[in-house]
């Protein structure tokens, strides 16, 4: 198969002009596997990017019968694949699947582009361009396209009314994904995306594609589900690719002080507030306690305290024995001073 696709585009490309071979070899890639702008190649050759246009749409419409005459075998494999997965396949998973099935050599020099421009040539499988809303995709005809489209909108109205938290956490959304082919095709619309946990959701939700410093925080916070050091936060963001640049210690901290999602456990170690922490001062968190609790004794309100704090046990105490706060009861046990 080295050679009969090498061949084959060699015989697709024999007919024309060295203009027309120049444009076609440059907008699909064959030669460097680098798809030129219609711009770049009118620039080169010293005609309008219309007049680029126009070649290419000469150039394939000239060469549709020969493809299906001299191409017939790798159509038939992949229209038979594309109808065999569920009729929509998204455009690069599509042609590492035929590359495989076909056989072709890996030795092939670009061969992705040189089977993706004999499928558009020959105009089977239908193909759809990548533009602002979907990534390039193959479909088998109109009714599988509209299945697609049906199936998108589904999903995206489940995302939408649904419980955000809950549909990432327990992964709801593969209920509307019979099999692995349903999931893929979730990968075309570029409204879904997938965080680098590899949590799925809609792409403007910041637990998915979090674009602040704050939500890229509070995604890392959120995945180790326990209080971190602010130096560490900084060091995951990192770790984890969640910014392009580097996530600056400092950018990390201020960010976490401005936050009310976050709250200050110990010295330097901030926890998320929807996990039970409240924000407050040492005294303030022991008040909470006693009004919840009622009077306890010192080893309770130590205990409980560090289930909100990392305190050393010291610290703790030395803020019970503010008497202008807390009452020593007879039995041993504190309460909060009366006004």
């Amino acid at each position: 198969m080295k050679t009969a696709i090498n061949e084959l585009v060699d015989n697709l490309l024999s007919d024309f002009t060295p203009k027309q071979r120049r444009v076609v070899v440059g907008r699909f890639g064959l030669k460097n596997g680098e798809v030129m702008t219609l711009q770049a190649i009118g620039d080169e050759l010293k005609i309008t990017r219309e007049r680029v246009r126009q070649i290419e749409g000469q150039a394939t419409k000239k060469l549709r019968e020969k493809v299906k005459t001299s191409a017939a075998h790798i159509l038939e494999v992949a229209e038979k694949h594309l109808k065999s997965i569920g009729d929509v396949r998204r455009d690069d998973l599509f042609i590492q699947d035929l590359l495989f099935a076909l056989g072709i050599d890996s030795s092939v020099k670009y061969p992705g582009e040189k089977l993706r421009f004999i499928l558009f040539v020959a105009g089977t499988p239908s193909y759809a361009k990548e533009d602002e809303k979907y990534g390039a995709y193959w479909y088998s005809d109109e009714k599988a396209k509209a299945k697609f489209m049906e199936f998108v909108k589904e999903v995206t109205n489940f995302l939408k009314t649904g419980k955000k938290q809950e549909l990432i956490d327990k992964k709801l959304y593969l209920m509307h994904c019979k099999d692995l082919v349903s999931c893929h095709l979730l990968s075309i619309p570029k409204h879904f995306g997938v965080n680098v946990f590899g949590d799925f959701g809609l792409a403007m939700w910041p637990e998915i594609g979090p674009k602040t410093i704050r939500d890229k925080v509070y995604l890392v916070l959120k995945k180790h589900e326990k209080p971190l050091h602010f130096e560490d936060i900084a060091k995951y963001i990192n770790r984890y690719g969640l910014d392009k640049k580097s996530a600056h210690v400092q950018t990390v901290h201020n960010e976490l002080i401005k936050d009310k999602r976050f709250v200050l456990v110990g010295r330097g170690v901030y926890a998320l507030r929807e996990n039970g922490f409240e924000a407050g001062t040492v005294r303030e968190v022991i008040a909470r306690l006693l009004v919840t609790h009622g009077p306890l004794h010192s080893t309770e309100v130590v205990n409980l305290v560090n289930q909100q704090r990392f305190l050393k046990e010291n610290t703790i105490l030395l803020n019970l024995q503010n008497r202008k706060h807390f009452k020593r009861l007879d039995d041993g046990r504190y309460k909060i001073r009366e006004a």
